[in-house]
């Protein structure tokens, strides 16, 4: 039996997203464990994520000129040999504060790559099976999201049976995987490469064309100046002010179980993307999705019990499935293939800036802030923002032709 390239890339999405995220549960918990201090894991996480300051800008020019397979085989390679650094330095020579942070800023260089070079190789992969680029894109981010069920519930359960030292060598050995998985998609499902030889010079100048197409497309930069807003209040939710509340009631297992729970909800929405994209337009799929991930974090501030917390993060995720798929599926439909790695290269250095900077922040303020108001008030400025940017900015001009796509086999 022929095994389809569309495979190989959902896996490698699948098992890139469950490194990634089981990473993200693993360093705030070595923080914690070794200092004790939830500022201390929001300065590691915000720190190293603005590293990425140096790195992501250019990953897109990269793809140009090198294309995206050989990104992003090395990139997961890079990201394993820094996540096992993590146990040996501390074997050898003992982690305190600035080695972590050495450590994880390493680390974080490299992790907008390999996720942009998959990205940037579904149209290319989907056209050569005969998949629907809307069905696919839906499968990819369901792929992806799946990997997140695993990641954190993983890391949680791991760190609980073999201890957090061992569960960075599970995790690294995952990335491993996924640098495999991309090694055997051939060559010819990527897109043509640059004409330019690879230089710092010819890399930026790539850079610059993708973010030039991106800024002259309205209506997309309307909704990536959203996503970057968003991502900024919303992603310390889960690593900083959700692990501090079940690390204080000492439930790892819960956390990951509600983190994993979000992940199932995002399955389903991905899955069911081509089928919202006949009934809403893309910005009001986005309001709607974004508006209702606001009440759920209002809800959570509650503090419920954990089936309802873990029904909540369904819930969650339920809401903002579609949004991932149909971002991919713009990006595909309104600019050329050779630009979809400095596109999506684009986006994702915005929303890798964005996080750290919320983590940052919000790793400061957990410490004098109780959870409840905190959270409700992040779910409120959540509403504020989709509502204000929505209704006034461009992002209602954005339209997809659903039924050209839909119908490929």
């Amino acid at each position: 039996m022929r095994i389809r390239h569309s495979h190989l890339l959902a896996l490698a999405a699948l098992f890139a997203s469950a490194g990634n995220s089981a990473v993200h549960i693993a360093i705030p918990w070595l923080v914690l464990e070794i200092t004790g201090s939830s500022a201390n894991a929001g300065v590691v996480l915000g720190i190293s994520g603005f590293s990425v300051i140096f790195s992501a800008p250019l990953i897109g020019g990269l793809i140009a000129i090198l294309g995206a397979r050989p990104v992003s085989i090395w990139a997961d390679i890079i990201s394993a040999g820094s996540v096992v650094l993590f146990p040996i330095v501390g074997s050898l020579f003992g982690l305190n504060l600035g080695s972590l942070l050495i450590i994880a800023i390493v680390g974080a260089i490299f992790d907008p790559a390999g996720a942009t070079a998959r990205k940037s190789l579904i149209q290319a992969v989907a056209e050569r099976d005969g998949l629907s680029l809307i069905k696919f894109n839906g499968t990819y981010e369901a792929a992806a999201t799946i990997g997140t069920v695993l990641g954190p519930t993983g890391a949680a359960l791991a760190i609980s049976i073999v201890g957090i030292n061992t569960t960075f060598y599970l995790i690294a050995i995952v990335f491993i995987l996924v640098s495999c998985l991309a090694f055997f998609i051939p060559v010819v499902t990527t897109y043509p490469k640059s004409d330019e030889s690879f230089s710092f010079g010819n890399v930026v100048k790539e850079t610059r064309i993708g973010m030039n197409a991106l800024w002259r497309d309205k209506p997309l930069m309307s909704l990536v100046g959203l996503y970057t807003l968003l991502t900024a209040i919303y992603m310390p939710v889960e690593s900083i002010v959700l692990s501090r509340y079940f690390r204080d009631l000492n439930e790892p297992q819960t956390f990951g179980f509600v983190l994993s729970a979000m992940s199932v909800g995002v399955v389903i929405g991905a899955l069911q993307f081509h089928r919202a994209v006949k009934i809403f337009s893309p910005g009001n799929m986005v309001i709607i999705s974004m508006t209702l991930i606001g009440a759920v974090v209002c809800a959570m501030a509650f503090l419920p019990n954990a089936i309802i917390f873990i029904g909540l993060g369904l819930a969650l995720g339920l809401a903002f499935g579609p949004v991932s798929p149909m971002s991919n599926y713009l990006v595909q439909q309104r600019m050329p293939q050779h630009l979809h790695g400095p596109v999506f290269g684009t986006q994702f250095s915005l929303m890798y800036l964005a996080t750290p900077a919320g983590t940052l922040a919000l790793g400061l303020i957990v410490q004098s802030v109780s959870i409840s108001p905190l959270l409700f008030v992040i779910g409120v400025l959540f509403i504020g923002v989709t509502l204000l940017v929505g209704f006034t900015g461009p992002l209602r001009r954005l339209s997809v032709d659903a039924s050209s796509q839909d119908d490929a086999s």
